[in-house]
């Protein structure tokens, strides 16, 4: 993709566009979150955030525990049947 196409998708200007490329500015979080959608990917991938497995796995046990009474009987098997296999 050129500058020119991922300032046209982010709505950014084309000037902009390459002063963040070349790093001779840097960008307000509002335009990161412009770039990440006009390249289909997450403004924390472009910032070289890495979130630890454990994270992950804290985030996931917390919505299961907050959600826990909505599941129906086959969807609380179906989870079990998914954590229990490797």
């Amino acid at each position: 993709m050129t500058q020119r196409e991922l300032a046209r998708r982010s709505g950014l200007t084309e000037a902009s566009v390459c002063k963040y490329l070349s790093g001779s500015r840097t960008p307000q979080a509002e335009a990161v979150v412009l770039l990440a959608k006009a390249l289909g990917t997450t403004s924390d991938y472009l910032l070289g955030i890495k979130r630890d497995e454990g994270s992950i796995y804290r985030d996931l046990e917390k919505q299961i525990l907050e959600n826990k009474e909505n599941l129906s009987p086959e969807e609380r098997m179906s989870l079990i049947m998914l954590l229990s296999s490797k």
